[in-house]
């Protein structure tokens, strides 16, 4: 009974965590908002499309999610300039009582940005095969098109439906002859796609680190 609970809170946590709502910071009596992150300007002058691009959400649940994976990122999306402005793709949860996109859907890459949590934001590129960055904005505006929903039961065995990560896991896949290289952790009967993948120096260059790069 104890395992059937503890993968519901796992699973809720990381539903909500890739909801990536942003609450407001109460202190006393009073509702503060939280810091807008920003990315230097000459940032932008060093990004490319395909670039994946990762953040740590601010809301408890997000939390939750680190005290599991014990990783700092909970989010992440691949990066392309549409009408010469920059965007991300991702997948997003909505919620049933409002009127969102749930599923995979485009934002804004500075209001991705300001949702980062702490600072912590990581920028890395590509590099597992060549013209990586290309393929993997053409597969991920695939998925876009197709309007694929939000995979609320986090299966890596299906592709009709995609939480944030495991988009990308299938993209990278689609690119590299069904090849895996995401590194992946099995938590309470569950697999867990872990953002330690990006990290990997023979697949990923970094371009930006918000907490180490000014």
């Amino acid at each position: 009974m104890f395992k059937i609970f503890a993968l519901l809170v796992l699973l809720s946590t990381l539903i909500f965590s890739c909801q990536d709502k942003e609450p407001n910071i109460v202190i006393g009596n009073n509702i503060k908002n939280k810091v807008r992150q920003k990315m230097p300007s000459h940032v932008y002058d060093k990004l490319q499309d395909g670039d994946i691009i990762l953040r740590k959400g601010d809301g408890p649940l997000s939390f939750h999610l680190m005290n599991n994976t014990k990783e700092e990122y909970t989010h992440c999306g691949i990066i392309f300039k549409d009408d010469n402005k920059w965007r991300v793709i991702h997948s997003l949860g909505g919620e049933v009582s409002k009127d969102e996109i749930d599923g995979v859907q485009t934002m804004d890459l500075d209001k991705f940005i300001e949702y980062s949590a702490d600072s912590v934001l990581y920028i890395c590129r590509p590099i597992f095969i060549d013209s990586a960055g290309a393929k993997i904005v053409e597969r991920a505006k695939y998925y876009l098109e197709r309007k694929v929903p939000f995979d609320h039961r986090f299966s890596l065995f299906t592709e009709d439906k995609l939480y944030c990560s495991e988009l990308l896991y299938h993209i990278f896949k689609d690119i590299n002859d069904g090849k895996n290289i995401f590194i992946v952790q099995k938590k309470h009967k569950s697999y867990m796609l872990m953002f330690s993948t990006f990290f990997k120096e023979q697949n990923f260059k970094k371009v930006y680190d918000l907490r180490k790069d000014h």
